[in-house]
């Protein structure tokens, strides 16, 4: 639970959230040109002639902003709709409701506990800069680790469709098409994803902030994963991504359905540099809230090393001219 206050500095937000000035976000950005491609025209080009628009657009996303958006993807609207409804009923309910789906004790740190309600900032005491968030992270895969006790009946049903219909896309349209721009076969990163992967499902919430220009809602980072699928509320904007040291806001998508794909660390090592890792950070709103639901796909450490082919110079040269 996030309270404003008045501290002695004269700002209404405790002085923990308060970030450092080189860190705090400016008041404009522009606007980054993230594409969105259509999967289902994606696949089509495959069964045509391997490569088109659409993976040319793929291609330019992956080797630039490491973040693209995703239309025409699988994942039905309902559900898309019925996950952010039940992210938003819970983080309405009274702390004391939300706590029920916390394994954090009194005088826990955040590393005693894993899954379940709670944002580790306002668990774990350090010198560090506290996020203006809400969350609760869940285990999904392999299923037989879900701590089931910790998933709202509220919505662990349609957080169980949400993951299949998405993993579907993901694993039968996302990881072939990528491995195909490097030259690979279709199962060359999903094939990564097997046996011991694991995946995260993280809902955030961020409420308004009176101080937008002091606080961040998440701040600057990448994933450790393969990829990361994010759906958000259009009820707010507030991601950013960096490229060349400068902060872009991510632009809301016109598709109230489409979904944001983050390439992550692990891809960036596999694919030797070739894809990138998305810096992404969220800053605050001072009157909308926005809720978004991340669903984080992580290969076990020894899946992730330079791919061989890619090592040497004239293997890399050949499968980004493709």
């Amino acid at each position: 639970m996030l309270l404003v206050q008045e501290n002695a500095a004269g700002v209404d937000v405790p002085e923990g959230y308060v970030m450092k000035p080189e860190d705090r976000p400016s008041a404009e950005a522009p606007v980054a040109p993230i594409p969105v491609i259509d999967v289902g025209l994606l696949s089509g080009e495959r069964k045509a002639d391997g490569g088109g628009e659409e993976a040319a657009k793929l291609r330019s996303a992956l080797e630039s902003w490491g973040i693209f958006m995703v239309s025409n993807h699988g994942v039905e609207p309902c559900v898309i709709d019925g996950m952010c409804s039940a992210s938003r009923e819970f983080f309405q309910r009274p702390l004391e409701e939300k706590m029920k789906y916390s394994q954090a004790k009194e005088g826990e740190k955040y590393e005693d506990f894993h899954q379940g309600y709670g944002s580790k900032e306002l668990k774990l005491e350090h010198k560090s800069t506290r996020d203006w968030v809400d969350r609760m992270f869940l285990q999904v895969e392999p299923q037989e680790h879900r701590q089931l006790h910790l998933w709202p009946e509220s919505f662990s049903d349609i957080l169980h469709e949400f993951f299949v219909q998405q993993s579907s896309l993901v694993n039968k349209s996302l990881l072939p098409a990528m491995a195909r721009l490097l030259g690979f076969d279709d199962d060359f990163f999903g094939e990564k994803l097997r046996g011991r992967a694991l995946t995260f499902a993280r809902l955030s919430h961020y409420p308004s902030c009176p101080r937008p220009d002091l606080v961040l809602g998440v701040k600057s980072h990448t994933d450790a994963t393969i990829v990361t699928v994010l759906m958000v509320d259009n009820n707010a904007s507030g991601l950013q991504v960096q490229k060349d040291d400068v902060w872009y806001d991510v632009p809301c998508p016109t598709d109230p359905h489409a979904l944001l794909i983050f390439v992550g660390d692990n891809t960036e090592v596999i694919s030797n540099g070739v894809f990138k890792a998305s810096v992404h950070r969220v800053v605050t709103n001072a009157q909308n809230e926005r809720t978004s639901v991340a669903m984080f796909y992580v290969p076990i450490p020894e899946e992730v090393a330079p791919a061989d082919d890619l090592v040497n110079d004239s293997s890399l040269d050949g499968a980004t001219k493709q």
